[in-house]
């Protein structure tokens, strides 16, 4: 249904003066631009957007990593067994970084969907 349709639905013009209608036209307006916006900045702040990074993997005490060529460093969360299973390893993940602060103590967080092994050993 189209926003006139449904306003005219909503706010029957043979009940109100038409200098009333404008205004809750313009708000039902402003409020469908508010919702649509507010979404698209909710889903570009998720970080569902797929990304690919590389580099050395390696865990600790069930706690996994991958440290980039530039010494970059991501805390990896996914399935525990599929991210033990490349420890000590050069590897290609992809994922979605989750949208936090990142502080030099305290690394990006980034939800691993798939592994690569690019080499045995880490460079």
């Amino acid at each position: 249904m189209a926003l006139p349709a449904m306003l005219c639905t909503i706010f029957p013009t043979n009940r109100l003066h038409p200098e009333l209608l404008m205004p809750a036209r313009l708000a039902m307006l402003c409020i469908a631009i508010s919702v649509c916006a507010f979404a698209q900045q909710s889903a570009q702040q998720s970080g569902s957007t797929p990304t690919a990074l590389s580099g050395c993997m390696l865990g600790l005490n069930g706690v996994f990593s991958l440290t980039t060529a530039n010494g970059v460093r991501y805390v990896l969360k996914g399935d525990h067994d599929t991210l033990f299973s490349y420890n000590g390893k050069q590897v290609e993940v992809k994922g979605t970084m989750k949208v936090t602060k990142k502080t030099s103590s305290k690394p990006a967080t980034f939800h691993v969907t798939e592994v690569k092994k690019l080499a045995d050993f880490c460079q």
